[in-house]
């Protein structure tokens, strides 16, 4: 399993978390979704929506499924990470986009016995909008379902939410279905692919969190947010993907 991360000064400091994973998909049996990538995102609560494109820094864990066998350690790792946030002493909020289906498929993975934060997660989603959420200090935003009040537009797609909230969220990695892309890691190990699947997983999970703060703030940015930018500016010196040519045309 591939691990990478970056860690920031947490020390008293509301927190904004953004969760995402990653599976490969098959619908023909029960359970068939297999996780083999997850990130957490997070930075300070108190940033200002009009500074995040150009001073945003964030700290992240991301681990990655190099075989099918990692995935219980995968799963074991996803867990722990995240007992860590739901045990912060200051206020925080945990955030994804169709959080659910992420918390099920890791609570339906048929192997890997140590889910217990994931169960009190989807506890907490289910008990979001109540208001004992906010004597704990802890709080679970979904940028799916929890946005209603600022779009127009159908879609609760990540990516038609976030350019309806002017987040630019250019998605150049999928060259064809996450499953296909992962499957030909698993048989190749090319660096790129498993860096460009990582890229999107972390996007995503920075793009939830972003959402969250026009949520906070109840109000659109201003002006386009690149996102892209971010990821280069907090990412480049981890990811050759980040700092290369390829990712520079989409900035």
């Amino acid at each position: 399993m591939l691990s990478y991360e970056k860690s920031i000064p947490l020390s008293g400091q509301t927190l904004v978390v953004g969760f995402d994973l990653e599976w490969t998909k098959n619908y023909k049996i029960k359970n068939g979704n297999k996780p083999f990538c997850f990130s957490f995102v997070f930075f300070s609560g108190d940033v200002a929506l009009s500074t995040v494109e150009k001073q945003l820094h964030f700290g992240f864990y991301l681990r990655y499924a190099e075989r099918e066998e990692d995935i219980e350690d995968l799963i074991r790792e996803a867990n722990r990470i995240l007992g860590y946030f739901l045990d912060y002493s200051g206020a925080i909020t945990i955030v994804g986009h169709q959080l659910s289906s992420d918390i099920s498929v890791i609570l339906n993975y048929p192997s890997g016995k140590q889910k217990s934060n994931f169960i009190r997660l989807k506890t907490l989603w289910q008990e979001r909008k109540q208001v004992p959420s906010k004597k704990r200090n802890l709080e679970v935003f979904d940028s799916r379902y929890d946005l209603k009040v600022l779009l127009k537009k159908k879609s609760r797609r990540l990516v038609d939410v976030c350019e309806e909230c002017r987040l630019e969220v250019v998605q150049p990695e999928i060259s064809s279905s996450m499953t296909k892309m992962q499957n030909d890691f698993y048989a190749s190990g090319e660096k790129n692919i498993m860096e460009k699947l990582s890229i999107l997983n972390i996007r995503h999970s920075l793009s939830a969190a972003i959402l969250f703060l026009i949520h906070r703030d109840k109000r659109k940015a201003s002006m386009a947010i690149n996102v892209n930018w971010i990821l280069r500016r907090n990412l480049a010196d981890q990811f050759d993907y980040v700092s290369g040519k390829e990712f520079e045309k989409f900035l």
